[in-house]
């Protein structure tokens, strides 16, 4: 894993808060990465699933009162790999989610980067 599987590599990031979602796109865009969004809210997001072709994806748990979670299924079920990113406890996860991996809010763009890389290392492995 290196910051160097980010280059050229679609990202989708789904966050409602406006500078934590700018701070994770600048990152990824720093290093290569080509954003998706950011998108703020659910509607939005999945619109973009069906017209971009994506390599990984970040996740907002709670979009304003809406749960990301119809939009992980999707994400799994086309192969996309995801981690999400809350305030809130491991809990909040549906049972088929508890695996996911989670960073709490705050949140530092480095552990974006870090996982969003990994995600899109062990994709690549699996090719």
């Amino acid at each position: 894993m290196s910051f160097s599987d980010l280059v050229g590599r679609r990202v989708l990031v789904v966050e409602d808060d406006y500078d934590q979602a700018q701070d994770m796109a600048r990152a990824i865009e720093k290093h290569g990465g080509d954003v998706v969004g950011p998108y703020p809210d659910i509607e939005a997001a999945f619109l973009a699933l069906g017209k971009a072709a994506l390599d990984a994806a970040v996740l907002d748990i709670r979009l304003n009162a809406e749960d990301v979670f119809p939009l992980a299924d999707v994400l799994r079920e086309k192969g996309i790999p995801f981690f999400f990113v809350t305030g809130f406890d491991r809990d909040v996860l549906p049972k088929r989610f508890r695996k996911e991996q989670i960073i709490r809010k705050p949140i530092a763009p480095f552990e974006v980067l870090i996982e969003v890389a990994i995600r899109i290392s062990r994709k690549a492995s699996r090719h």
